[in-house]
């Protein structure tokens, strides 16, 4: 009985946050200030960048944890006394 009420209350989240998405994206579209042409420019650089961004983390994270570490430390920069 617990696990339905559970189930129903996630189910009903998701659907306010995709519903809720949905809406802001298409109130955002229609309201932004620039041009047609122009936000549709910008809506295939910006998806192609997060496209790109997440291939990138998934090819990492399939490199294993070693390599993962190894990255991280080589690309950060610490700092020194």
């Amino acid at each position: 009985m617990a696990k339905e009420k559970v189930k129903k209350k996630l189910f009903k989240t998701l659907t306010g946050v995709v519903v809720g998405g949905a809406i802001g994206s298409i109130l955002g579209l229609t309201l932004a200030p620039k041009k047609g042409e122009e936000s549709r420019k910008y809506l295939k650089d910006k998806s192609l960048e997060l496209f790109l961004d997440g291939k990138a983390e998934i090819d990492e994270n399939k490199a294993g944890p070693i390599k993962r570490i190894l990255i991280k430390l080589l690309t950060t920069k610490r700092k020194r006394k």
